[in-house]
């Protein structure tokens, strides 16, 4: 097996969190919580294009992305963050920059019990829905889930799924937007318009604001005949960024939606301009956006959780209520940050669909069918009969005892495993790990377990670093970029380049699945969701489940009380809400969210026109389409999280760009990287010509030389640079780049 050697991207190669209180293994966030080497800058209204590459050359940045906010665009840099940040900073043209914030979907915290019932939609302490549909169910209404998508086929939602109106299923660009089919909403992972849910979080949020009513089967959501517009922002693995959050929610408040539930959180604090910005859009787009507070069980006021910090009389965040009317200690809070309290324990609702597993391995045939693969000072992986979380054996990369420093082993598949025809796969797996964290000035150890395709330079998956306390912890990686293939290697591989070394991983009971639509009308529990026969019912913890309770309130308000403006109606939920003693000096509004009281607030109060313009540098309504618009590079991220590449030197990268344009592409290193002794050079891969299929996707195969190949193995970690430009037949051109970490093993 020819020696592997792992691109992952800037979001991935970073700094740890801990663990989180669901217990759950942590992920590699981008240090500070922000993506590594990238910031969003804006610059002032009526700053030219050439003023914003003079700028950009000024501060030593590069152009990666732009934005939809007028002005605002993503940026790399080499060095510090800090450093970047402040070049920008000075540069007189430049309203702010910024960290591309990384935010997490808020994570369940552990189920206190199972109730089998929607207590949250009860009377108190529940939100008391049957009340309010004596007025009205929120028919009318568009409730947009900002989330890691929705199960588009799910029995209890497919009926209430947003309809986009310039589009139809199958029919292009219909509305001339640019977006490839966004029927029901967008996905801006992929960037296409399949917003299917590949993990489970967004579909749960989903049910709870919106699930069918009176069908005879699962659950209802507190304003039922609302419509969902799914928008995924947050991938297989539950993570997302500024960019992706903050476009969104300037696409859900432009194409009209009037509620935006945000069931995530981030550490940006309110530093976050960007997101602020995008807020400010869906004020001006008249739109009520509801925020979790997050479960980290801290003060929001003291401990500033995007998004409930960011300012507006649009935004309502919210807390967690349990049963017995009180806050639960998961729950953040913040009397002034958090609005109102809401159900978040043991909240049932929909959840993602899975089929039997494609693969199942307890090792207890040792290693047989995978192949081992070593490089430096690794040790091969073996079996342990001493550690193992079921059966009599697990696999672990250093059978002996600790492991080596500076070293790379692997396990992986020896045959293939056919996806074809697969959705959303994923592996599910036990998993005790100890392995160093980064240190303070760069990477050490790093456990990575995913995927990779036998016959392309193609792979996805998941990094960990840190401990589980000695203990097995359920484990997931998303796998789904090789959704469809049929040569599909699942793998598992630890990375040390520290002198620092410890007891290192086992793995047992490792599944591969994907999703399926034969769903069950049952419950199952958080442990199962995942269980070919499971019911597509689950019960979860956390304010991610409690907002979407008051998205649903929202909708109800807004049907009942057309002319209410999103300021309004968060007012009427706040002023509505039931006096909890419990809640006192916790919530601004010192109680948990009511229906019907909101909707009567509502009523009562005059309706006051909602105000425009308070972001910055914002265009209340969309601009009119230019009769001949400039070539566009809709998507420059298209590498999975983890790729492989081969002896061979091949490098798929794959980009969208509006259908029938022309253009090139070409592969650089960021800066320079040593060749032998003290030189150092430039690593550089001729342009690639390309036409823009009908579909505006593009797949390029970039073959690097032997030598150049050489030079990649050389180095541990190597930042690469891919740039694209783009031309339509009037010669007109747009260019574009991204940039992609190397991560080779030694």
């Amino acid at each position: 097996m020819p020696s592997l050697a792992r691109l992952i991207l800037p979001a991935l190669l970073a700094a740890l969190v801990p663990a989180s209180a669901a217990g759950a293994a942590p992920r590699l966030e981008a240090s500070g919580g922000a993506v590594a080497g990238e910031a969003i800058i804006r610059f002032e209204a009526g700053t030219a294009a050439r003023e914003r590459a003079a700028a950009r050359d000024a501060a030593r940045v590069e152009l990666e992305q732009v934005l939809r906010l007028p002005q605002a665009q993503v940026v790399s840099f080499d060095g510090p963050a800090g450093a970047a940040l402040a070049r920008l900073e000075r540069r007189p043209d430049v309203a702010y920059a910024q960290p591309n914030y990384r935010y997490e979907a808020l994570a369940p915290a552990p189920d206190d019990s199972f109730f089998g019932s929607l207590w949250g939609l009860a009377a108190d302490p529940g939100v008391g829905a049957l009340a309010a549909w004596d007025r009205t169910r929120g028919a009318g209404q568009v409730i947009a889930i900002v989330d890691s998508g929705i199960d588009l086929t799910h029995p209890d939602l497919s009926g209430r799924l947003w309809q986009n109106p310039g589009e139809t299923p199958g029919g292009g660009d219909g509305d001339g937007n640019g977006r490839i089919d966004d029927v029901h909403g967008f996905d801006f992972v992929q960037d296409d318009g399949d917003p299917d849910d590949f993990q489970f979080h967004g579909t749960h949020v989903a049910g709870t604001a919106a699930a069918t009513a009176d069908n005879g089967a699962g659950v209802a959501g507190v304003a039922p005949e609302a419509s969902l517009m799914a928008v995924r922002v947050l991938d297989g693995n539950g993570g997302g960024t500024s960019a992706d959050v903050g476009s969104g929610i300037v696409y859900a408040a432009q194409e009209g939606a009037d509620v935006i539930n945000l069931s995530l959180g981030g550490a940006g604090g309110a530093g976050d301009l960007y997101l602020n910005d995008a807020l400010a859009v869906a004020r001006d787009f008249d739109a009520v956006v509801v925020a979790a507070a997050g479960n980290e069980g801290n003060d929001n006021d003291v401990h500033a959780r995007t998004p409930c910090v960011l300012p507006g009389d649009h935004l309502i965040c919210v807390a967690a209520l349990a049963s017995g009317g009180t806050l639960p200690g998961f729950s953040n809070y913040g009397a002034t940050t958090v609005d109102v309290a809401a159900p978040g324990t043991n909240v049932l609702s929909t959840k993602t669909d899975w089929g039997a597993p494609l693969l199942s391995e307890g090792f207890e045939d040792d290693l047989s069918g995978w192949n081992l693969l070593q490089e430096g000072s690794a040790v091969p992986w073996g079996v342990s009969a001493a550690v193992h979380s079921a059966g009599s054996k697990s696999a672990t990369d250093s059978p002996d005892g600790l492991y080596s420093a500076g070293g790379y082993g692997e396990i992986h598949l020896a045959s293939d495993l056919d996806l074809s025809g697969r959705r959303g796969c994923r592996m599910h797996f036990d998993l005790r790990y100890s392995v160093q964290p980064p240190d303070p000035i760069g990477y050490t150890d790093l456990f990575a377990a995913g995927a990779f395709a036998a016959g392309a330079d193609l792979a996805d998956g998941q990094l960990f670093a840190g401990s589980s306390g000695g203990q097995f912890e359920a484990a997931e990686a998303t796998i789904s970029a090789l959704d469809g293939r049929s040569d599909v290697r699942p793998f598992f591989g630890l990375s040390s380049d520290g002198s620092l070394v410890a007891d290192g991983v086992y793995v047992d009971e490792l599944r591969v699945l994907c999703r399926d639509s034969t769903y069950v009308d049952d419950i199952t529990d958080a442990a199962h969701y995942a269980d070919a026969a499971a019911g597509n019912y689950v019960p979860f913890n956390g304010t991610s489940m409690a907002a979407p309770h008051v998205a649903g309130i929202a909708a109800l308000v807004r049907a009942a009380d057309p002319g209410a403006s999103a300021a309004d109606v968060v007012a009427a939920i706040r002023a509505g809400a039931t006096p909890r003693a419990s809640l006192a000096g916790r919530v601004s509004s010192g109680g948990s969210a009511n229906a019907l009281g909101a909707i009567e607030a509502a009523l009562a109060a005059p309706n006051v026109p909602p105000q425009t313009g308070g972001g910055v540098i914002v265009e209340p309504t969309p601009p009119p389409s230019p009769p001949a618009p400039k070539p566009r590079l809709l998507d420059l991220r298209g590498a999975p999280a983890i790729i492989r590449s081969s002896r061979s030197g091949r490098f798929d990268y794959r980009f969208w760009a509006a259908p029938g344009l022309r253009g090139e592409a070409g592969l650089r290193t960021r800066g320079r990287v040593r060749l032998t002794g003290n030189r150092r050079g430039r690593l550089m891969v001729a342009a690639k010509r390309f036409r823009g299929p009908a579909n505006g996707r593009v797949a390029l195969r970039i073959k690097l030389s032997r030598s150049r190949l050489k030079v990649l193995r050389r180095n541990r970690v190597l930042r690469l640079r891919v740039k694209v430009s783009v031309a339509d037949p009037q010669g007109r051109i747009t260019r574009g780049a991204r940039n992609l970490t190397l991560l080779a093993p030694r």
